[in-house]
């Protein structure tokens, strides 16, 4: 018997806590990636997450199916056009992303991916289904403030200025527009997602969030798990060496996209983006609880700031 028949007024802040979920689950598969990532190709670490969180995203599916609503959806061309094209979006900025770790400059690349806040926003509002009032728009602004703080932290705004000089030139034309294109794809994965969250069918957020995700890191694995039987024959033993650390990936991966959806499924894909920008202080109370690293006078007004524009959300609709 379903014990969960919708969603009400009293749950309208939930879907923050799905994206500070989403963040600290982000936070944590990212440390366990770097390290898998060192043994693996990043290909085949990047399958870990979506083969490997298949088992877990089952069992999700399946006590949604028991507890919540028993309900199959109908597969109607809509949501399989947004599940599909978010999947594969997602793997295209995936790979954008590991080719940009591959040039001069980084630093700079990996900023102008983090305008991806920005243009969901402005992607969404014309071509999807999101609706930004002002308010909200101002917190999306006051939260990329923040993060580009945060960035800069350690080194400090005069180490982002001349990062920025030498990385102008370092990455050149080239580089620069496949930063761009990089965080146009994160943005068009993030507005696909929430897409099939909406378009899976009617009934409570959980269950469209849960029929979602099944689908899409399902549509992952499926393409992914091609291109390495093509490309890399031998990864199953690589994963079967590192076990462990593959294990890690895919259980932190399943939970922080179960919480990334449950949170598409309640409110607009700009909004979710931006508040789990909060991953990057996460990975700051990780450092300094963990590493025992002392935040720096920036890193402070940083996560002051990018906190500001997180509880400004909370206004913002």
């Amino acid at each position: 018997m379903a014990l969960y028949h919708g969603d009400h007024a009293t749950l309208d802040d939930l879907w923050i806590w799905f994206s500070l979920a989403a963040a600290l689950c982000q936070a944590v598969r990212t440390a366990a990636q770097k390290r898998l990532n060192e043994r693996l190709s990043t290909l085949a670490t990047t399958y870990a997450r979506a083969a490997l969180g298949l088992p877990v995203l089952a069992v999700y599916l399946l006590a949604v199916l028991l507890w919540v609503d028993p309900r199959v959806p109908d597969f109607s061309p809509a949501f399989l056009f947004a599940a599909s094209c978010g999947a594969a979006v997602q793997v295209a900025s995936t790979s954008l992303l590991i080719e940009l770790f591959r040039k001069r400059g980084f630093a700079v690349a990996s900023m102008l991916v983090k305008v991806d806040i920005v243009l969901i926003a402005l992607i969404g509002s014309v071509f999807f289904s999101e609706h930004i009032t002002p308010l909200g728009f101002a917190a999306l602004l006051i939260v990329l403030i923040g993060v580009v703080l945060l960035s800069a932290g350690r080194d400090g705004l005069a180490s982002l200025r001349d990062q920025f000089s030498v990385g102008r030139a370092a990455l050149s034309a080239s580089g620069l527009w496949l930063a761009l294109t990089c965080a146009l794809f994160y943005a068009l994965s993030f507005l696909f997602m929430r897409e099939a969250t909406l378009t899976v069918g009617e009934g409570s957020f959980l269950w469209r969030g849960a029929w979602a995700v099944i689908v899409t890191v399902t549509m992952q694995a499926v393409l992914l798990g091609l291109w390495l039987i093509w490309r890399e024959p031998g990864f199953l033993r690589s994963f079967w060496n590192n076990r462990g650390g593959v294990a890690i990936v895919g259980a932190t991966s399943a939970a922080g996209s179960m919480a990334w959806f449950s949170a598409f499924a309640l409110q607009n894909a700009s909004y979710v983006r931006a508040v789990a920008q909060v991953e990057v202080i996460f990975t700051l109370l990780i450092s300094a609880l963990y590493f025992k690293e002392r935040l720096t006078r920036l890193e402070v007004i940083g996560t002051i700031i990018t906190l500001a524009g997180v509880l400004l959300f909370r206004l913002a609709d």
